[in-house]
């Protein structure tokens, strides 16, 4: 048996038998043939210059329909009208490529949720030729997360729902009773002595941490004074509970003065730093919180974090799949703010953990 050294060589007569004579022919039939994906290629003025059977399925032209007209013709209005399809190409051109999700225009003006790469292609000398862009069509999948969403923001509704029918009963009905023990405990004692009188003391204690402890539960329930006080001084009452139990620093940072929130808002910020700290405090390592709210542009603006033990992207990743009692918080806490029209973000590290929640909240009208 012979070594073979070098490169191999074949015959052109073995390459075309084999089907490879013309490497670029192959992938032109492949990209021609796929259907699950819109394959084409734009010119360097962001034209069609080519089209293939996926891009047809998708999009709904046929290519002597199509090749020619702008790739903007494939956005909605809206976004044609603040240059998102100009914007698109202008960050693949300088940066080499770029990626977007987001809804895109069949022929018929259906919408479908889509998620785009655009890449700039560029000749041996480094000059622009045009862009090569893949589209595929997750409208299934957003269809999905939309039905997510909607779940859980009924199971949300549905806790809070419980949360305040359970707080008033702990005021109007678990409270007066125990204030009405307490009553017969203290008027039990002016007639009690000795060991009888031990006893009904250590009933007294009893019943006054009990007291304590339905009205605490109660306010962590349904706190009444986001309804009287407002956002702001709800959270720092709560903030300054929550550094006394778990013996932590608490570093608030809130605007002078922020006009009253609509209820829902308020609700929902309130309900995010509660469950964040309840879930991010089960762990004894974290030694310092941290809570900033700003107003911008109509927007409402609010961070909290907790610095020292974090959460690695491995468990984060498993928790934003729903996983555990963490992926049931972040589930309910991206609910929240989905409902309100916001966006909710989460960076987590193994030192640091933090979230970032944005809503809109329209100005009053002046009177």
């Amino acid at each position: 048996m012979s070594a073979v050294t070098g490169s191999a060589k074949f015959a052109p007569e073995t390459l075309k038998a084999a089907g490879l004579a013309d490497p670029d022919r192959r992938l032109r039939l492949f990209v021609k043939a796929v259907q699950d994906y819109a394959i084409f290629i734009l010119d360097a003025q962001g034209r069609v210059a080519t089209w293939n059977e996926g891009a047809a399925r998708m999009k709904g032209y046929e290519a002597k329909q199509i090749i020619g007209k702008h790739v903007s013709v494939f956005y909605p209005r809206e976004d044609v009208e603040r240059g998102l399809p100009e914007r698109l190409l202008k960050t693949a051109e300088g940066e080499g490529s770029v990626e977007h999700e987001g809804w895109r225009v069949r022929k018929d003006g259906s919408r479908f949720w889509a998620s785009v790469s655009i890449t700039a292609l560029r000749d041996e000398r480094g000059t622009l030729e045009g862009f090569g862009k893949v589209t595929h069509d997750l409208t299934e999948r957003k269809q999905a997360e939309k039905v997510q969403q909607e779940l859980s923001w009924r199971l949300v509704e549905a806790q809070d729902r419980e949360r305040k029918r359970v707080s008033l009963s702990l005021i109007d009905s678990v409270s007066p009773s125990c204030a009405a023990l307490l009553t017969e405990l203290h008027q039990a004692k002016s007639h009690a002595e000795g060991e009888t009188s031990q006893r009904i003391d250590k009933s007294i204690a009893l019943a006054e941490s009990l007291s304590r402890e339905i009205r605490t539960t109660s306010y962590l329930l349904y706190p009444p004074s986001l309804e009287t006080d407002g956002l702001l001084a709800t959270l720092r009452a709560h903030l300054g509970g929550l550094a006394k139990q778990k013996g932590i620093v608490v570093d608030i940072e809130f605007p002078t003065h922020v006009e009253r929130v609509p209820p829902a808002v308020g609700a929902a910020l309130y309900r995010l730093v509660q469950e964040f700290f309840a879930t991010i405090f089960r762990v004894p390592e974290h030694s310092t919180a941290k809570v900033r709210i700003a107003v911008q542009d109509e927007r409402l603006i609010l961070q909290a974090g907790a610095d020292g033990h974090g959460i690695s992207q491995e468990a984060l990743a498993e928790a934003e799949r729903g996983v555990g009692e963490m992926g049931v918080t972040i589930a309910g806490m991206r609910a929240r703010i989905a409902r309100l029209g916001g966006s909710l973000e989460i960076d987590a590290s193994p030192s640091r953990t933090w979230i970032s929640a944005t809503v809109p909240v329209p100005k009053s009208p002046s009177h």
